[in-house]
């Protein structure tokens, strides 16, 4: 018998590993970095089917891609994989937008050449129906597609040993080839919401023209980047041919928006209004617009908002993020959820929405998130009466103001009245977070004349109601803790946030974001998948 000297050979330990039990290898793993996982998994058949189910979900469950023809037709491949397209729930749209500064252009001709290349063709891709019908196919062929989001900024989290690495849109790192460290100034978050409106229209189409019907919508700003009263359309349009791509709808000729917001449990919104205001005085019309106050019922501009939340009859958790010209629009915008809808505005055919009832999932909303509200403490409390299931209420750099204005005492009021009233015992969670009092008698443009509200020099407060302390309880004695910052802030400063500005979806102008969403794909690694 021969013997073998020398430790155990490398198909015995290869052998050794593939009998520990999944949990062991789960624990081995998890601290490898992208490349020695994948290395790892190619060790033997029985290691990669061990592991497959958590690497798909680590990896493939949420992905972000970008308004360019390489990106869109990735998710289009992902899409068509028979199983990346199972595991595929969570798609973002990241903002990024070939701005072409002049002091950025390459001095090397071949990349000029490049730059303005790039630029019209994305440009193209998002005028001519290209990247609805890109989306469009890709969203049919999901068929647990769960989250459709859109950001203006990249996730900072930790992530394989390498940490607060930004994970990026896909193909965003491919601009390394030909512009090496300056892609980033090549390629940059957009800070226009003229490019955030024109995607969102571009994936509401989209998700309108497949049978993808998410759960979940999003759109999340960092940069200011609300979308526009315009995009918020429900009229209908004809119905693509999306070659298989996922069915022929029954057969109808028309598709409606209104169909995907049917099935929506969570919507986070980021809005701009005010632009009719702007538009109207630069041509001079504000005189045909109607007169805008405080208490005005109807504002033309936040009536397509009303209507979209008219056909969204499952809500569960809804996100309002007000990013407005004038705090006035801000407001009305509050002022009228909920409130019976103008016989003259239209309806899309084919809806059965109501226009008395404006708010029709108010009976199963269970949350609401109001982040730069500015507002008379009456119109809050009236938006929050009309929602009978309500148990969290989050509010985040938000301004209240009485009819007088008075500086003082208006978050007092306010948590006094609502550990009164039978929302504080009602409510499970509440958070304050970044309030903010008036301290002029008028609401101005950008409340720079305001102080930030603090609790006991914290400058936010969170709480769950429990058996002990009730939420009733809570508040009254949390007004202990209330002080106003002596010095003067600016409403639009971020040297508030107590945050670093490197997590994912905490920074100072995104609403304190719960995302589900985290296992995205390292940029190391983005390039290194082919369909």
């Amino acid at each position: 018998m021969a013997v073998v000297h020398g430790g155990p050979s490398f198909a015995m330990g290869q052998d050794y590993l593939s009998r520990l039990p999944v949990e062991l290898l789960l624990r081995i793993t998890r601290h490898f970095e992208t490349a020695d996982l994948c290395a790892f998994r190619l060790c033997s058949r029985t290691l990669e089917r061990a592991l497959h189910y958590f690497f798909m979900d680590e990896f493939f469950r949420s992905k972000q891609f970008m308004l360019t023809e390489f990106s869109l037709q990735t998710l289009l491949d992902m899409a068509r994989h028979p199983v990346i397209s199972q595991t595929l729930r969570h798609v973002s749209i990241g903002l990024e937008d070939f701005l072409v500064y002049r002091q950025h252009h390459p001095t090397n001709t071949k990349l000029a050449a490049f730059l303005i290349t790039a630029v019209v063709e994305q440009k193209a891709l998002m005028t001519n129906g290209s990247a609805v019908r890109l989306l469009a196919t890709a969203f049919s062929l999901l068929p647990n597609l769960e989250t459709v989001q859109l950001r203006d900024y990249d996730s900072y989290t930790p992530y394989r040993g390498r940490p607060f690495e930004a994970l990026r849109s896909h193909g965003l790192w491919r601009l390394r080839e030909h512009f090496g460290w300056r892609s980033k100034k090549m390629m940059r978050i957009t800070c226009s919401p003229i490019f955030s409106t024109q995607a969102f229209a571009i994936v509401m189409m989209a998700l309108a023209q497949s049978n993808a019907r998410p759960s979940n919508l999003e759109v999340s700003s960092k940069h200011r980047n609300g979308i526009h009263y315009f995009a918020l359309d429900l009229a209908p349009m004809p119905r693509l041919d999306l070659h298989g791509g996922g069915g022929d709808g029954g057969g109808e000729d028309k598709v409606h928006v209104f169909q995907v917001l049917a099935g929506l449990r969570r919507l986070h919104l980021h809005l701009r209004f005010g632009f009719l205001s702007a538009v109207a005085d630069d041509f001079g019309i504000s005189d045909y617009l109607p007169h805008r106050d405080y208490t005005h019922p109807a504002s033309v501009d936040c009536l397509p908002l009303c209507v979209w939340l008219a056909h969204c009859p499952k809500l569960e958790w809804l996100r309002l993020n007000l990013e407005n010209e004038t705090d006035v629009d801000n407001n009305i915008v509050l002022g009228q959820l909920g409130v019976p809808l103008p016989d003259f505005y239209p309806f899309p055919p084919g809806s059965e929405a109501s226009r008395d009832i404006t708010l029709p999932f108010a009976s199963h909303l269970r949350r609401l998130d109001l982040g730069r509200a500015c507002c008379y403490q009456s119109v809050l409390f009236s938006v929050l009466h009309r929602l009978p299931a309500l148990e969290h209420l989050s509010l985040w750099r938000s301004t209240l103001v009485t009819k007088d204005c008075h500086p003082h005492g208006t978050w007092e009021d306010f948590l006094e009245a609502l550990a009164g009233d039978r929302l504080g015992k009602q409510l499970e969670k509440l958070s304050l977070k970044r309030l903010f009092a008036l301290t002029k008698p008028a609401m101005n443009m950008y409340m720079q004349n305001s102080y930030i509200i603090t609790w006991n020099g914290q400058k936010g407060i969170e709480y769950e109601a429990g058996a002990e302390v009730s939420m009733a309880s809570w508040q009254r004695k949390v007004l202990i803790y209330y002080e106003r910052d002596r010095g003067q802030a600016d409403f639009d400063s971020d040297t508030d946030s107590v945050e670093s500005t490197q997590n994912d979806d905490n920074g100072s102008d995104v609403h304190e974001y719960e995302s589900e969403d985290e296992h995205e794909q390292t940029e190391s690694g983005e390039e290194t998948w082919s369909g």
